[in-house]
């Protein structure tokens, strides 16, 4: 294992680990919201050590990534939520799916099919996830939502489309970025 790959493997569940800590620490708006924001942590970092695994482990970190999603949708529903922002995030959602999936999807169906079922029920749940988040109001969530959404199409795209120059760091420093700001949107 190279230096850098051990440090990726110390700090990206370390990053998690941290985050976590903040969220337990802070006086959040709402202490539902942050409970469901924890579990969503968790489920985050759970994926990420399926991830991490020396054997293909994706779609059980694909899984622990919707539940993840799934979790995260909750905790912003524990806040009010407006339709006309939920309308022009679900645009922004589906416009930026629309942008990364097809040639995901084009890959998939070529060297993993049976991935493709998976990976488009991933994709629905995270743009519901993203609309979730801009129909909160707060700028703070949506950017989150948005930076952790581009990172995972980094990942697919990476993984099964073609390998891009510093993948793993354009990967892993917006997902980062997108943890923390959806930790912070607690305070907003």
């Amino acid at each position: 294992m190279t230096s850098q790959r051990a440090l990726e493997y110390a700090a990206k569940p370390g990053v998690m680990v941290g985050l976590i800590a903040v969220a337990v620490a802070m006086h959040p708006a709402s202490a539902v919201q942050r409970d469901f924001f924890l579990a969503a942590l968790a489920f985050g970092l759970l994926s990420d050590l399926f991830l991490m695994m020396p054997r293909d482990m994706f779609l059980a970190g694909l899984v622990a990534a919707l539940v993840e999603h799934l979790v995260y949708i909750a905790g912003f529903r524990a806040r009010d939520l407006h339709l006309a922002l939920l309308a022009v995030a679900l645009v922004i959602a589906l416009v930026s799916a629309a942008i990364f999936l097809p040639p995901i999807y084009r890959a998939l169906k070529k060297a993993r099919p049976s991935l493709v079922s998976p990976v488009l029920a991933y994709v629905a749940v995270f743009v519901v996830m993203v609309a979730s988040a801009g129909a909160t109001g707060s700028v703070v969530a949506l950017a989150g939502a948005l930076l952790f959404f581009y990172s995972d199409a980094i990942l697919a795209w990476n993984r099964f489309v073609k390998p891009i120059r510093y993948g793993r760091i354009v990967n892993i420093v917006p997902y980062h970025v997108g943890e923390a700001l959806l930790v912070l949107s607690l305070l907003t």
